[in-house]
């Protein structure tokens, strides 16, 4: 009986463990658009142990559902920068639809940006955001993917059939 009670504490401290991951931001960078949105933010160690985004997001033009936003990730187990991409089916959505998404469900996400939006502008006007020192809201992150390594997340913007807008950022998660 005593050994069956062990071992059902031992399981579920590994299960409390493994959902105490930590996910900070790792490195942002923009990699196309810079005429229709700046992205003048950058990653940067807070204290010893925090990394936080900092920076301002310029949106130069009025933005409409005519751009469709595609999401892909990818994960390095190793942390070695060896990613593989992940098959995971996400659905383009136009940048308000994307937005609306946002506030129903990481309004986290929204909360890291000051002068974000409101919910259901369409179109979206230009305008610039700000972010001041934040971190990554780790309880956000589905716990099936909470592993430990590095995930990117690359974010295209498609108008037509022609890239408009790109940037990319990197996750570090950790057992910290």
């Amino acid at each position: 009986m005593t050994t069956t009670l062990w071992i059902v504490i031992v399981l579920h401290c590994c299960g409390v463990t493994v959902r105490c991951i930590n996910l900070a931001f790792e490195n942002f960078e923009q990699t196309f658009g810079e005429d229709s949105m700046l992205c003048d933010a950058r990653v940067r160690k807070f204290n010893r142990t925090t990394s936080v985004l900092n920076g301002t997001f310029h949106i130069f033009h009025d933005t409409s559902k005519d751009v469709q936003y595609q999401l892909d990730m990818y994960y390095s187990r190793l942390g070695n920068q060896q990613y593989n991409l992940l098959p995971m089916k996400i659905p383009s959505a136009g940048i308000c639809d994307f937005v609306n998404n946002l506030y129903s469900v990481y309004p986290e996400m929204t909360e890291l940006f000051i002068n974000f939006p409101p919910r259901y502008q369409c179109p979206i006007r230009a305008r610039q955001m700000f972010v001041l020192d934040r971190e990554f809201p780790s309880e956000i992150w589905p716990m099936v993917m909470r592993k430990v390594g590095l995930w990117k997340l690359d974010i295209r913007g498609v108008l037509g059939s022609e890239p408009h807008l790109g940037f990319s950022f990197t996750l570090r998660a950790s057992n910290d």
